[in-house]
């Protein structure tokens, strides 16, 4: 009976032992005893075997001033059969644009299209530089372009060039209008008029300094309105080295004879006329007040020139191949700053002899 009772006993603990290991293995939550779940990979929804397509080319960025490298390559052909790389250029009716564009390849062409894809009319030049050339000299309005540097693909060889766009200053056509409506509102008479022409005559100088009219105009005003010599300098400079001239009012004998003492007891021209003195780059002309020309003189020609002093006066005297006789006439003022800025700008711009 007892081992009776011991076999039972053994027999129940047994199987109390095996339920609780399958009962662990079986996840409960209140057990930690759980296997980790394996992740499972997504699967893709797409086309078996698909590729991406090609990516978009990459369109430059063509800025004022800048050199841009390129090449045309085999693969980049239009639809009329020739071989471009294409640049984005922003700019603005009012510019005054040239190209220039190097490469091996000598007959590299250029191509201008607005946003429309309507093509800008070019030119080049002898220097071989292409310009616009449309009425106004510039693009038909305001914004972005699309540059076609163009040329010919022998072979799977790119071709390789360089860009560079070049603003000279502002269209022959706004330059004249804007210079126009400064010249026609000036008023000699009135100090605040003279400010404002100061101030857009520099304002157009900065913006166009290859045009010579507005430092032309800028000296006169400084030299003779403002008497501040050395800005009339600077202005005059500026305008010869834009092949204008350097204007200044002059007084002389209508025979050009030399400054004398006169029946009044003061100094001057007997026969006094006025007129202009235009000293630009190689030659210097004197006119009267209508400009009526009434001597040219190269650098070459000019022997002698030289500044007198007569009584408190100052003269100049010029002496010529093409002259018959030595010339002398007087800046405006006839005092020796003045002088001084007529002969060094001769000697400088002329003649080739500075001081």
């Amino acid at each position: 009976m007892k081992r009776l009772l011991i076999s039972l006993i053994t027999i129940s603990l047994l199987t109390l032992f095996s339920s609780l290991e399958i009962y662990a293995q079986g996840g409960d939550p209140t057990l930690g005893g759980s296997k980790p779940t394996t992740p499972t990979t997504p699967k893709t929804t797409g086309v078996r075997g698909s590729r991406p397509g090609p990516s978009a080319p990459v369109i430059l960025t063509l800025n004022v001033g800048e050199e841009r490298r390129g090449k045309l390559e085999p693969s980049n052909k239009s639809p009329d059969g020739s071989f471009f790389e294409e640049m984005i250029l922003n700019a603005k009716a009012e510019d005054w644009l040239t190209f220039h564009i190097e490469g091996d390849n000598p007959l590299l062409g250029l191509q201008i299209l607005d946003k429309n894809n309507a093509e800008v009319a070019i030119a080049k030049d002898p220097s071989g530089d292409f310009r616009i050339d449309t009425p106004t000299g510039g693009l038909p309005a305001d914004g972005e372009y699309h540059v076609r540097v163009t040329g010919v693909v022998i072979g799977k060889n790119a071709v390789p060039f360089r860009i560079k766009v070049n603003r000279l200053g502002l269209t022959s056509v706004v330059y004249v209008e804007r210079f126009n409506t400064i010249y026609t509102s000036y008023r000699e008479e009135d100090p605040a008029s003279i400010e404002e022409t100061v101030t857009k005559l520099e304002e157009l100088g900065r913006d166009n300094p290859s045009r010579p009219t507005a430092f032309e105009m800028l000296g006169r005003i400084y030299l003779d309105i403002r008497k501040d010599v050395v800005k009339a300098e600077a202005a005059m400079e500026q305008a010869i080295k834009a092949s204008g001239v350097a204007l200044m009012r002059i007084s002389f004998d209508n025979q050009w004879r030399r400054m004398s003492k006169l029946r009044s007891g003061d100094y001057g021209f007997e026969d006094a006329r006025s007129g202009w003195l235009k000293i630009g780059p190689g030659q210097v002309t004197l006119t009267d007040l209508s400009n009526k020309t009434l001597a040219i003189l190269t650098g070459p020609q000019i022997k002698e020139l030289s500044k007198t002093l007569i009584s408190q006066y100052n003269m100049i005297t010029i002496t010529a191949d093409n002259l018959r006789k030595p010339i002398f006439f007087a800046p405006k003022t006839m005092q020796q700053p003045e002088t001084d800025l007529a002969i060094k700008l001769i000697q400088n711009y002329v003649i080739g002899r500075p001081n």
